[in-house]
């Protein structure tokens, strides 16, 4: 092949930015509108048996969920209770969710069906939990206590010497089964509320008979004590109560990954405290130490019922542990897929205190005018908060720890201040700040990179001021060291850019053309307005621009560079030895890039123009903020969420309002009301009556008058 052609119509990456989850709160208008379109009537029909019609459902609207169509059937059949009904498209389709709403499932107006399966009586999975535990936890101490129940004697210490061994399992076991009991009603939060009725049985027989076998040859007057005497026991016992603590460790650790009273799940890390380091290798820890424990407990007291269920655990626990591990695949785009990758994830994660990162945000930012005319763009408002505090953010929750913080000069003492007390803190941070004359804001990357050279002495990642996300960046890093590459971008799928307010003028795509291999291997990247239709590149040169990326790492002393924003990688390349790209030779290696789609638990944006800007402020609002700053709601509570506190005075719809903002006149009627759709509105603004606000984005301190 003489050349490598790459179209214009293929292998483009958009810019990044936010997907939007939109509200389902709409404004008078629209429900006017949804009820028009509403479904008169729906059938449920019985999945087991087609012929049979359970209910039918009169006056139904799409903004109902299936939970709201569960209790409308309740109200109708008693003895169909919400936990009972399984509702499903198909009669042998999958359960529909009950926060799924009507309006999703895509159901004609006539003739709407849904199939019901009778999941029989339900108990609640706490009670099962409850009732499994609370056996032998009473059931084991009989046996200790009362031995002439089992073996025809009145105690033990009238007829035969109890072991060290045989009273420390006692201790074991008790104390196993009361941290059981105490994490079912402290600790754990249950994803389903009720479980089959039969389950308590088939589970309160499980754990009551094995702990009947186990007990009656531990406690048994001719039990033979461990073959290694003591140093086994100590042994046993030590592996035991690690295990125990492990276990809890882990257990708490979950806790906090879903907030109470939802479904939301998140991809588990290790945190500070040692024990949770076993996420980095298996996805269900809690079933490891749970294992390691019992398979202590077993060499403690060299029993063989003790081991057997040892055994029957661990098969029963693999078997869950993969099912979740197969859940976090398809749920989680970028869990980690085999062992190996999580074994490198792992080594990643430890080694983070071996990087430095370099946050950007000197530039003055044009594409933002006229927002930034009189502040930088990283001093710019994204809901409520200044725009570098999402960058460091995203740092401090990846888990890094120095930050090179390039700043404007004239903005560093506003900067230091926000950062020392006014906005929610970073305190995992060691933030140097390097500060750049106004004449330097027109500088890149590379521009940047030379100047603080002498300050970046280990391996270091690259953000830029406009990025803002809650990635995770583990699974990049994973291709980066597992691919040995050179040199690694972050680029992201489905990006959504959002209307330009105002005059309409020819604006640029703001697209790149990316050139890369069916693995993702990186071959060239361009800014779509600098090429024309065809891009023609001889292999010659192609090979010889690879080398002069690779002249740069290596004279690095083997510095990685991860970047965000595609099109400022080429501008790195070639401003770093200008005029030497055609004299490079050495071996090839080679570039990789890390493609990422966004998602409902995955936000990205990139806000280097007001339309991205203003989709940003709004997807922060869902994304981003009431999960890391949770503990800073106080400052929030005027506007979490906004439609609720706004019902009154204002009809709004898919919006953030940031606070105070105010209406010209009070006890205004119902026809009255402001109408907010798809706007973002900052803080202090004064509204008219009857004023109609669409797709704008209105700043702090506006006032916009009647009508």
């Amino acid at each position: 092949m003489d050349q490598l052609n790459i179209e214009k119509s293929s292998n483009i990456c958009e810019t990044i930015y936010a997907e939007v989850i939109r509200t389902k709160k709409e404004t008078s208008e629209d429900v006017a509108k949804i009820f028009m379109m509403a479904i008169v009537s729906m059938e449920i029909v019985d999945a087991k048996n087609m012929q049979n019609s359970i209910a039918t459902i009169e006056n139904l609207s799409p903004d109902e969920t299936i939970l709201s169509l569960k209790k409308r059937i309740t109200q109708i059949n008693g003895s169909l209770s919400v936990e009972r009904q399984s509702l499903r498209l198909d009669a042998r389709g999958k359960n529909l969710n009950d926060e799924t709403y009507i309006s999703d499932l895509n159901l004609p107006s006539k003739g709407a069906q849904l199939f019901l399966k009778d999941l029989g009586p339900q108990i609640s999975w706490k009670t099962v939990f409850l009732a499994e535990y609370a056996g032998p936890f009473f059931i084991y101490p009989v046996f200790f206590f009362r031995p002439g129940i089992f073996y025809g004697i009145m105690s033990h210490d009238q007829s035969i010497n109890v072991t060290s061994s045989v009273r420390l399992a006692l201790l074991c076991w008790t104390f196993h089964y009361l941290k059981r009991l105490y994490e079912t009603e402290r600790i754990h939060r249950f994803s389903n509320a009720t479980m089959p009725r039969f389950n308590i049985l088939k589970n309160c027989a499980y754990y009551w008979g094995f702990c009947a076998f186990i007990s009656y040859f531990i406690n048994h007057p001719h039990y033979t004590p461990p073959y290694f005497g003591n140093v086994q026991v100590f042994l046993g016992l030590i592996g035991f109560l690690l295990s125990e603590f492990g276990n809890f460790s882990i257990h708490v650790a979950l806790r906090e990954l879903r907030p109470e009273g939802t479904k939301k799940r998140k991809i588990p890390y290790a945190s500070t405290n040692p024990f949770t380091l076993l996420f980095n290798f298996v996805s269900c820890p809690n079933y490891t130490y749970e294992i390691a424990a019992w398979l202590s407990f077993s060499i403690m007291i060299q029993s063989l019922p003790a081991f057997i269920f040892t055994i029957t655990g661990f098969i029963q626990m693999s078997i869950w542990a993969l099912n979740k591990h197969r859940v976090y695949l398809i749920e989680f785009p970028n869990y980690p897929r085999t062992l190996w990758d999580l074994l490198i994830d792992s080594i990643l994660r430890m080694a983070w205190n071996e990087w430095q990162a370099v946050l950007l945000c000197s530039g003055s930012g044009n594409g933002l005018l006229p927002i930034t005319e009189n502040n930088p763009k990283c001093l710019v408002p994204v809901a409520g908060l200044p725009l570098f505090w999402y960058q460091l953010k995203f740092l401090e929750m990846n888990g890094f720890k120095d930050v090179f913080f390039v700043v404007p000069e004239r903005s560093y003492v506003k900067i230091s201040s926000l950062l020392n007390g006014r906005i929610p803190p970073l305190h995992d941070l060691n933030i140097n700040y390097i500060t750049m004359e106004e004449s330097t804001a027109e500088w890149g990357t590379a521009d940047i990179l030379r100047h603080i050279e002498e300050k970046i002495n280990r391996d270091f990642i690259v953000v830029s001021g406009d990025f803002v996300s809650n990635v995770d960046l583990m699974p990049m890093l994973s291709l980066h060291r597992s691919k040995n590459s050179a040199l690694t971008c972050l680029l992201a799928k489905n990006a959504a850019q959002g209307s330009v307010p105002g005059s309409t003028i020819k604006r640029s795509n703001g697209r790149d053309l990316v050139g890369m291999t069916a693995s993702n291997q990186l071959l060239f990247m361009s800014p779509e307005d600098d090429i024309e239709d065809r891009i023609l590149i001889e292999p010659e040169f192609l090979m010889k621009l690879i080398s002069a990326r690779k002249k740069y790492i290596f004279k690095k002393q083997g510095k990685l560079i991860a970047c965000n924003k595609k099109s400022e990688t080429d501008e790195l390349i070639n401003k770093l030895n200008p005029g030497s790209i055609h004299s490079m030779n050495g071996p090839s290696f080679q570039c990789f890039a890390y493609v990422v789609t966004s998602n409902e638990q995955l936000f990205i944006a990139h806000c280097n123009n007001i339309g991205a800007y203003f989709e940003a402020n709004k997807a922060v609002f869902f994304h981003l903020l009431p999960i890391v700053i949770v503990d800073f709601l106080p400052l929030f509570d005027e506007n979490f969420p906004p439609t609720c506190k706004l019902k009154d005075i204002a009809f709004v719809c898919d919006s953030y309002i940031v606070s105070n903002m105010r209406l010209t006149e009070r006890n205004i009627s119902t026809t009255d009301k402001p109408v907010i759709k798809r706007s973002v509105i900052g803080k202090n603004c004064l509204l008219g009556i009857r004023t109609k606000i669409l797709n704008s984005l209105i700043m702090d301190r506006c006032v916009i008058k009647n009508g």
